[in-house]
C-alpha cells in the first residue's frame, strides 16, 4: 500500500474501525450484515463500489436491475490517495449494497459503513477471512478465484434485497464466473509454457495473477516495498533491480502505470533500451475499458507475448 504522511494518519484512524466492522459481517464469506430495508419501492437497488474495478464486477452481475456507482474511476490517478467526499460517504450509507477491496486498501469505505446496517462485500476478507493482515498483498482484485466469489456474493446479496430479480442475478454471476474461468485457463496455459520464468515488477500489484500464470517476481522485496510505500528505494536495491533487466535475467517488466515516478520511469527506460518487454498494469480500469474479464484477459495476453522466447516474438 502506498502510504503518504497524509494517508498514514487516515489509515491509522480506521484500523480500529475495521476491527469493529468485522464483527458485523460473516467471518467466512466477507459479506456484511443485512440492511434493515430493501430496494426502494418502485426503484432499483443501489450498489456503491470503491473503485470501477469492483463496479465492473457488480455491473456484470446487476445488469439493468440495479444501479451501480463507483467512487474512484480515475484511470491515471492513484487510488491510495483518494479521499472520499461527504457526498461519497452519504452514497455509501444510502446504498443497498457496498462492494470494496478491504484490507485497508479503501479504508474510507469502512469508515462510511461504521454504525450502519448496509450490506457489504469485502473482497480481502473473502480471501483471508479477516481484514487485519497487514503483511500480505492487498491487491486482491488481481486474484481471479476471489473475484468469482465476490460476484457470487453480490448476486446473493442483491437477490436477498430484490427477490424479483434473484434468478437474473444468479445467472449473470454464473456468466461472469465462466468468463473468469476462461481467463484462468489462459493463465494456466501460460504457466505451462513459462515454466517459472522471472519477471521484474515496480510494485506487487498484479502478483496474484503472476503466480497463477506461473511467473516469478524476481524483484528485490525491498525495492517493491519502497515503491509501494511511496519512498525512494535504496541505491543498492535500485541497482539490483536495474541489473535484472540490463543483464537479461527477466523476461518482462510489469509496470504499475498509475504510480510512476522518477525511479520507475528510469527502470522503464532501461527495459526499453534492453528490449525487455514492458507490461503495463493498473489498479483501476484503463481508459476505454468497462469489462473486468476483458481487462484481465488483455493482461494475460500481454504477459504471454512478453515472456515468449525471443525467437517466437
Amino acid at each position: 500500500m502506498r502510504r503518504t504522511p497524509r494517508t498514514q494518519a487516515f489509515v491509522a484512524a480506521t484500523v480500529a474501525l475495521a476491527g469493529l466492522l468485522a464483527a458485523c459481517g460473516s467471518e467466512s464469506d466477507g459479506a456484511g450484515a443485512a440492511s434493515a430495508g430493501s430496494a426502494p419501492p418502485g426503484g432499483k437497488p443501489l450498489v456503491v463500489t470503491s473503485t470501477d474495478v469492483y463496479g465492473a464486477i457488480a455491473r456484470a452481475v446487476a445488469g439493468d436491475a440495479a444501479d451501480v456507482r463507483s467512487l474512484f474511476t480515475n484511470p491515471t490517478g492513484d487510488p491510495h490517495e483518494f479521499e472520499a467526499s461527504a457526498q461519497d460517504t452519504l452514497a455509501v450509507k444510502r446504498a443497498t449494497l457496498v462492494v470494496y477491496n478491504g484490507g485497508h486498501y479503501d479504508s474510507y469505505i469502512d469508515s462510511a459503513l461504521h454504525g450502519t446496517s448496509v450490506r457489504s462485500v469485502d473482497a480481502f476478507k473473502i480471501k483471508f477471512g479477516t481484514d487485519d493482515k497487514p503483511d500480505v498483498n492487498e491487491h486482491v482484485f488481481y486474484d481471479l478465484p476471489t473475484m468469482k466469489r465476490v460476484a457470487d456474493l453480490v448476486a446473493g446479496q442483491l437477490g436477498e434485497e430484490d427477490a424479483a430479480h434473484r434468478a437474473d442475478y444468479t445467472r449473470r454471476a454464473q456468466q461472469f464466473d465462466a468468463g473468469v474461468d476462461d481467463v484462468i485457463a489462459q493463465a494456466e496455459v501460460l504457466a505451462t509454457k513459462a515454466d517459472g520464468a522471472d519477471v521484474a515488477t515496480t510494485e506487487p500489484v498484479a502478483d496474484y495473477l503472476l503466480i497463477l500464470a506461473g511467473l516469478t517476481d524476481a524483484t528485490p522485496a525491498r525495492f517493491t516495498h519502497a515503491i509501494e510505500e511511496g519512498s525512494d528505494p535504496a541505491p543498492a536495491d535500485i541497482a539490483a533491480t536495474t541489473a535484472l533487466i540490463t543483464d537479461g535475467k527477466v523476461r518482462a517488466l510489469v509496470l504499475n502505470v498509475q504510480t510512476e515516478d522518477s525511479v520507475t520511469n528510469a527502470l522503464k527506460q532501461s527495459a526499453e533500451t534492453a528490449k525487455v518487454p514492458v507490461v503495463p498494469v493498473t489498479e483501476t480500469l484503463p481508459a476505454g475499458v468497462t469489462d473486468y474479464v476483458a481487462w484481465q484477459r488483455g493482461i494475460v495476453s500481454a504477459l504471454s507475448t512478453a515472456v515468449a522466447p525471443q525467437a517466437a516474438r
